[in-house]
């Protein structure tokens, strides 16, 4: 039987935060990739809380969104990490691709699918993409990771994105969407699959002030 001890460090495990809460968060309206997004006063606070919690992690990459927003978010992680030796802007980690939505207000997404009679999840505007897409290209990612020699991985994306990789893990429904959307700075903790199975969401949507000492480092 294996040691529990060299188990534990056989594991693997993806750290997965949401950027901050930015300006238009709080002014109630879509960003996706047509806005970049400027870090709220508190979506700021947020990161810079959640920073001191992964001090700790010998992370050996980290993958960001291109968007301002999560790219500002890294920036104030990495204020109190190790040196990471791997660092990659990823666009499999980006925003909603929302065409005409992108800087209005937050519920024309709901109101067009109704008219449109689909389902939200299905909704494609001109030229954009559906959220059952952006699922597609955060679990590309997430099945790149598992077959990495990565122990340890920090991604920083998108609270969509993340959604629908939580929900593909959890082998729920874009029913259950809602229930699996972070907030500012929020983090979870996923290992990767020793076998063929999906891996396991260890930690989901903890808020900065909720996380505790007991990461795997």
């Amino acid at each position: 039987m294996t040691p529990p001890q060299e188990h534990h460090e056989r594991q693997r495990y993806i750290y997965v935060v949401r950027h901050g809460q930015t300006e238009e968060n709080e002014r109630g309206l879509h960003q996706g990739q047509g806005i970049g997004g400027q870090l709220s006063t508190q979506g700021a606070r947020d990161t810079h809380e959640l920073g001191p919690r992964l001090a700790g992690i010998a992370f050996d990459s980290l993958y960001v969104s291109p968007a301002a927003r999560c790219q500002a978010t890294a920036e104030i992680l990495r204020e109190y990490l190790a040196a990471i030796p791997d660092v990659r802007t990823d666009k499999r980690l980006d925003a909603k691709n929302s065409g005409h939505l992108a800087g209005r207000p937050r519920e024309l997404a709901a109101a067009e699918a109704a008219r449109a009679g689909v389902p939200i999840h299905r909704h494609r505007v001109p030229g954009g993409e559906t959220s059952e897409e952006v699922q597609a290209r955060y679990v590309a990612l997430w099945d790149d990771l598992c077959g990495g020699p990565a122990r340890r991985v920090l991604l920083v994306g998108h609270g969509g994105g993340i959604a629908c990789l939580l929900l593909h893990l959890a082998r729920r429904l874009f029913s259950d969407y809602l229930d699996h959307v972070p907030g500012s700075a929020a983090l979870s903790l996923l290992r990767v699959p020793e076998t063929t199975s999906r891996g396991e969401i260890v930690l989901m949507n903890v808020s900065p002030r909720e996380v505790g000492s007991e990461l795997p480092v």
